[in-house]
This record gives C-alpha cells, structure tokens and sequence, in this order.
C-alpha cells in the first residue's frame, strides 16, 4: 500500500516536512498507548521487563517514566501544562488542589493539623478519569517543625474528587 502523500494547498506538491511531522505523530501515539491497546503498536519483553523492575523500585509515586519505552505505564505531570486540567487552571493547580483535598482528609481521620507547602511532583495513569499519584510536603502548623513529605493517590473525574490513598512516605531503608 503507498504511503498517503500529503499536499501543499499553495503549491499542490507534496509536503514532504508536513507529511514527516504526521508520521512521528503517529508514532508518537502509539507510544503513548497502553499495553492494552488494540492499536498495531507492539511492546516486547524488553519493555515489560522494564516498566516492572521500575514499578517494584519505586511505585507509582516515583515512577521514573523515562524507563519506559513502548509500553506506557503511567505519565509524568508537567505543572505548567494544561493536558488534563481545564484552562485557565494549569496541571500544577489541578495537582495543588488535590494535594489540599488530601491533606484535609489525612487531617480529619488522624485529629492532625497539617499545611500543605507544596506539590513536589505527579504521576498519572487512567482508572475512571484520572489517577494522581502524588508526593507533596506539609508541615504541622502548631509547630515549627521541617515539613514532611507525603504521598497521595487521588482519582480526578472533572468535579470528582476521591482520595483512595495518603500517608507520610515511607522513610528508605539505608
């Protein structure tokens, strides 16, 4: 089958750079899907070997999504963009926002009173919208204490938020 050529309305011949950009887009979707696409894309053992030695390193939270190649475990949060949050709000307001919602009901189940300083960083996948995995610090505000890191799992669902999971991080073993 020949490649669809694309043309150059000013021109009428073929736009070879627009035709290129096409196809890395293509391929950049497919890179994009899961490994439960039924998309053509196609991932080896190579990829799966490697987005589980990375999942059993750090979970979702420090998911290092660089480690992955054809198969799309989960996607990294830039804050400054709008991919999943609704403009004018930016990703990294979305993920503030959530971070607020969890510490409230981290505070309300264990009679705490913490402060979110800040977001640190986020992972995302799909589940019924949005997975966000969370790290962010808060600090006791009866205190004058260092802040403490903390991690979350919250879905977001446009207008629906639920916190499946937020705890202290876990202190690594030296």
């Amino acid at each position: 089958m020949d490649p669809q050529v694309v043309v150059d309305k000013k021109s009428e011949e073929p736009d070879l750079k627009r035709q290129k950009l096409e196809e890395e887009e293509e391929e950049e979707d497919c890179e994009e899907m899961s490994s439960y696409s039924e998309s053509t894309c196609s991932f080896d053992s190579e990829d799966e070997r490697l987005v589980e030695e990375e999942y059993h390193r750090s979970g979702y939270y420090d998911f290092d999504t660089t480690k992955q190649r054809r198969l799309v475990f989960c996607y990294p949060v830039i804050f400054e963009d709008s991919d999943v949050a609704h403009e004018p709000e930016t990703d990294g307001d979305l993920v503030h926002r959530l971070s607020m919602i969890a510490i409230q009901k981290y505070n309300g189940e264990n009679k705490t009173n913490f402060e979110l300083v800040r977001a640190v960083k986020a992972n995302r996948k799909y589940g019924a919208g949005f997975i966000f995995y969370i790290t962010f610090e808060a600090k006791d505000a009866n205190s004058h204490t260092d802040p403490i890191t903390f991690q979350a799992a919250v879905r977001y669902l446009r207008g629906i938020e639920t916190v499946y999971r937020v705890h202290p991080k876990p202190l690594l073993d030296s």
